[in-house]
């Protein structure tokens, strides 16, 4: 976690950085298409078990115009490992595009700890590779009808944040939020959902990216 400007003038020393927040279960997916292949352009799908189902679709719709690969992570933004996950890739492939989706893990951080960890990242991405083209996607909404659906206030508020750095940092804006909204039947269990909803998902996540392709 960045400390703030506050904390790291009290009493003329920083206060201790805040425990890492564990989750019950772990896990983080790379993958990486024709990786020995360079006559393409290259795009990253960056998310968590949301992104690792649409992925796939996603991928074979661009395959005329680039190869894909993917890191979905249980890891938030606020988390250090999540960064370190990400620069395993930015140190070994260049991408033309990078498709960013992260905000349903971490729910122990608040919104300002989220949006630190989130402008950390998209710093490091434009210092490593300021040629790459970023597209921030919007959170999906909890199903509606779930015990879980209460923490969806807490997806809009880091829906908000991710429109303002979309803004800030010149990025794409992907709204995989309102596809999903509304739909209780799409869902397969409070986060997930049926092969119906993860092909418009993955349509979407494509047409954005082939978009941002042509017009770079």
């Amino acid at each position: 976690m960045l400390l703030s400007q506050a904390a790291l003038l009290q009493n003329g020393r920083a206060e201790p950085e805040k425990e890492i927040e564990r989750e019950a279960k772990e896990w983080s997916n790379t993958w990486v298409d024709s990786a020995h292949l360079k006559d393409k352009a290259r795009v990253l799908m960056v998310g968590d078990s949301i992104a690792n189902a649409y992925y796939n679709e996603a991928s074979k719709a661009l395959a005329e115009k680039a190869y894909g690969a993917k890191l979905t992570t249980s890891a938030c933004v606020a988390d250090p490992a999540f960064l370190k996950q990400l620069d395993a890739l930015l140190s070994q492939y260049e991408f033309t595009v990078i498709h960013f989706n992260n905000g349903l893990h971490g729910f122990a951080y608040t919104e300002e700890e989220y949006q630190t960890g989130y402008e950390k990242v998209l710093r490091h991405i434009k210092k490593k590779s300021p040629s790459t083209k970023l597209i921030l996607a919007l959170s999906t909404p909890l199903k509606s009808t779930s015990k879980k659906h209460e923490l969806n206030p807490r997806v809009d508020k880091r829906n908000r944040i991710v429109r303002a750095l979309a803004k800030k940092y010149n990025a794409e804006l992907n709204d995989l939020h309102s596809i999903s909204k509304g739909h209780p039947e799409y869902y397969s269990d409070p986060y997930h959902y049926k092969k119906v909803a993860v092909e418009l998902q993955a349509k979407q996540v494509a047409d954005v990216i082939a978009t941002t392709l042509k017009a770079k």
